[in-house]
């Protein structure tokens, strides 16, 4: 029964990613795809969150109220395909996405084409290549929660931080008023960047878990057979010497 056993772990143990670079294959491909829809539905996707809150009123001192919002999930998403593919992959996924909203269909909100590149939420889109570069940098250091919860952390961060400095960036060349930065930075960052971490932080805790599914598609084949065949062999010998 012992060796049985660890013949079957010795097979599953090649499904789980421990820590592997995303490998070129027909199902990598296939998890691309199917972040870039995922990517897509995330864009058009409110969500309504109420929830109690504390406000605090000059003269009155602080009051508990009810919080209701509608809450975009595209950055917690991008932070979740950033490691499902790691860092290449994923940045081909994105440029995939920009193709596609430049030249094919028009899946950008408030911008069509090319002109999404003069809308300030392109550089919100923008800091998704920082995100990959160091979310990749950290983690290729190490998986353990406190890396993951770090990289999650650095990836919101950096897509803020890429969309404020845009947003500058378009009213030096006049294509946004310098009053507007202000209002854009309160209402896409101060009001919901502790969503995304908090969003960012719950996927990343149980990302590699989903990551385990998607790399049974992921792995290459030949590989698999390869160990498979390598089990398979030392089985026989352990058995032989057994009997």
């Amino acid at each position: 029964m012992t060796i049985i056993n660890k013949r079957y772990k010795d097979i599953f143990e090649q499904y789980i990613h421990k820590g592997e670079p995303t490998p070129l294959s027909i199902g990598t491909l296939v998890v691309c795809a199917f972040c870039i829809l995922l990517l897509i539905i995330s864009t058009f996707t409110q969500l309504s969150i109420s929830h109690p809150w504390f406000q605090y009123v000059s003269g009155e001192g602080f009051s508990s109220i009810i919080k209701n919002m509608t809450y975009n999930p595209q950055i917690p998403v991008m932070l979740f395909i950033i490691y499902l593919l790691g860092r290449n992959y994923s940045l081909f996924t994105f440029i995939i996405y920009l193709i596609v909203g430049f030249f094919v269909w028009p899946i950008f909100v408030f911008g069509n084409g090319l002109g999404f590149v003069g809308n300030y939420l392109f550089g919100y889109s923008l800091g998704f290549i920082l995100a990959a570069f160091l979310i990749g940098y950290i983690l290729n250091k190490n998986l353990g929660i406190k890396m993951r919860l770090l990289a999650s952390l650095a990836g919101v961060l950096s897509i803020h931080v890429c969309g404020f400095i845009y947003c500058i960036i378009l009213a030096i060349f006049g294509k946004l008023d310098f009053g507007l930065i202000g209002p854009i930075f309160k209402i896409i960052t101060l009001s919901k960047i502790l969503y995304d971490v908090l969003f960012a932080t719950i996927i990343y805790l149980v990302a590699p878990y989903i990551k385990n599914i998607f790399w049974v598609c992921m792995k290459p084949k030949a590989e698999n057979k390869k160990k498979l065949k390598y089990s398979r062999k030392r089985h026989q010998v352990v058995s032989d010497n057994v009997n």
